[in-house]
């Protein structure tokens, strides 16, 4: 068990870069065979989807990690099959009412949008939303259990999948000439075949490790009484970023027509849900690991009432800036040269991206900060407070994007900037509210001060060979070498500070 925290951190950050490399490099040739109307139809379906399964993907698997979590802290796995079993009934009928509110809705929704050819890409996506349910309530028990190399290899299945399938349908309706809207649905339907596949996977787990036939639940009321207790709020939590999104893909496109932009309103909010959304998600995997590895952990010891805790909390803030930071910083640093990278056959998309991408870079510094102190305050029993607090963020998003998409000289940057305000507004209402039950020490305020240090020595040691280097080498292997060598100087920095030893790892506990 020992270092155990470590070894689950590692493998879901190993796994989760490679779902979003995965992920960020499908987009690359779904640009290519697919125009830039079938990449808006494709891109104004999804954050649709994303507000209905947050309940799936988001609160039901976070609610079961944390009732197992203390299920095994008292050494009683059968209430956790207990919650796993009301679960998988209840995510059977959400799984329905999704499908057909998809379904069925997918017209009229796609119409008010004023794009009715992404009614396929709803469609699709309401079968995808089934699966996805279904396949929800297992991995939160496994992230309960603290077998987290189950949950990440599931996320791995349903994206291979969801790539394979859904490049294959582009290829073939490209190839058969079925217009935008088939070709929007070819790529969307990728999630529906993904979700399949790693159900299928979390089952056979599952009858592994825990053979013997159904489980028959006690008394399904008093287990359906604590979920409810903790879903709701969650559930809020989960859905107000994926409902803004779902705001942004209206209020975005119709503020810019406001100021003279409605012809390439569609397009310019590609610049920030198709263009730079796969490399934030991207960069966001490993912090995103810590996210999940926190949660049972501060959970387990909470219940226990486990010396370790404070160290835990302090280590689990100090980890999300370690990580967060370097991230956000280098992304907003090279973000035309990254898009460049990507899309070398779209200069101009790209150089219009390129902004759009810097602010939201800096937003990864603070959603970090923000996951990390919502899984330490879940494990406290303080559910409810990153809930108030990211829609205090959510109100001060809304009102900064209609201000800020309406003035001409800042336009599609403002959803930007609306978003990197709503992450930094929770993230600092979180961190204060954790400080106030644990105040931080000496030594994690030391640690937090050199990692700003060496994400300083980095940035500028990048940009600079980065300098050098231009005009002499391809702008490609300019790129490669910049990021490799501000890897180097942030390692050796850390390294040489003792931001991270051994020692931080062994005193987190069983």
């Amino acid at each position: 068990m020992k270092n155990k925290f470590a070894r689950n951190l590692g493998i879901l950050g190993i796994i989760g870069i490679l779902i979003k490399i995965i992920g960020a490099l499908y987009r690359v040739p779904l640009a290519v065979f697919m125009t830039e109307d079938a990449v808006a139809y494709y891109s104004l379906a999804y954050p649709w989807y994303n507000m209905l399964i947050v309940l799936s993907s988001a609160a039901i698997p976070a609610v079961i990690a944390k009732l197992t979590a203390e299920a095994v802290a008292n050494d009683d796995i059968s209430s956790g099959l207990d919650v796993l079993s009301v679960a998988k009934m209840l995510m059977n009928f959400f799984g329905l009412f999704t499908a057909l509110f998809l379904i069925g809705f997918a017209k009229i929704i796609s119409g008010a949008l004023g794009f009715p050819e992404s009614t396929y890409s709803f469609y699709v996506l309401g079968v995808a939303s089934y699966f996805v349910a279904i396949n929800a309530s297992y991995r939160g028990f496994f992230q309960g259990e603290q077998r987290l190399q189950i949950y990440g290899v599931s996320q791995l299945i349903e994206q291979i999948g969801r790539v394979t399938f859904g490049l294959a349908l582009v290829v073939i309706f490209a190839g058969l000439s079925l217009g935008d809207s088939m070709l929007a649905a070819a790529g969307t339907s990728g999630a529906a075949f993904g979700a399949l596949s790693s159900w299928a996977y979390v089952v056979v787990k599952f009858r592994k490790f825990h053979p013997g036939g159904k489980h028959k639940v006690k008394d399904v009321r008093a287990v359906m009484k604590k979920i409810g207790k903790l879903v709701l709020p969650l559930a809020m939590g989960a859905s107000i970023m994926p409902l803004l999104s779902m705001i942004d893909g209206v209020l975005v496109i119709w503020r810019l027509g406001q100021i003279g932009y409605a012809a390439e309103s569609a397009i310019m909010y590609s610049f920030v849900s198709f263009y730079s959304a796969p490399i934030i998600n991207l960069s966001q995997v490993v912090f995103s690991a810590l996210q999940v590895s926190l949660l049972p952990m501060v959970t387990k010891s909470f219940t226990r009432r486990s010396p370790e805790l404070p160290h835990q909390i302090q280590f689990g803030i100090l980890l999300s800036v370690l990580l967060g930071l370097p991230m956000g910083l280098g992304i907003a640093a090279f973000s035309e040269q990254i898009l460049l990278f990507l899309y070398p056959s779209k200069v101009d998309v790209a150089m219009g991206a390129a902004s759009v991408l810097s602010i939201l870079g800096l937003s990864i510094v603070f959603l970090s900060l923000y996951l990390a102190t919502t899984s330490i305050l879940q494990g406290l029993n303080e559910y409810k407070r990153p809930v108030r607090h990211l829609l205090i963020g959510a109100i001060v998003k809304v009102i900064a994007a209609y201000v800020l998409i309406g003035t001409p000289s800042i336009n599609i940057n403002g959803a930007a900037i609306s978003t990197l305000l709503a992450y930094a507004v929770a993230a600092v209402l979180n961190l204060w509210r954790v400080y106030r039950i644990q105040p931080p020490d000496y030594q994690t305020m030391k640690k937090i001060g050199l990692t700003l240090l060496s994400n300083a020595l980095m940035i500028i040691s990048a940009t600079s060979l980065f300098g050098r280097l231009e005009g002499t080498l391809p702008m490609r292997l300019n790129l490669l070498i910049s990021i490799f060598a501000a890897v180097l100087v942030y390692v050796v920095s850390i390294y040489l500070f003792k931001v991270i030893i051994k020692q931080d790892f062994e005193n987190l506990g069983q």
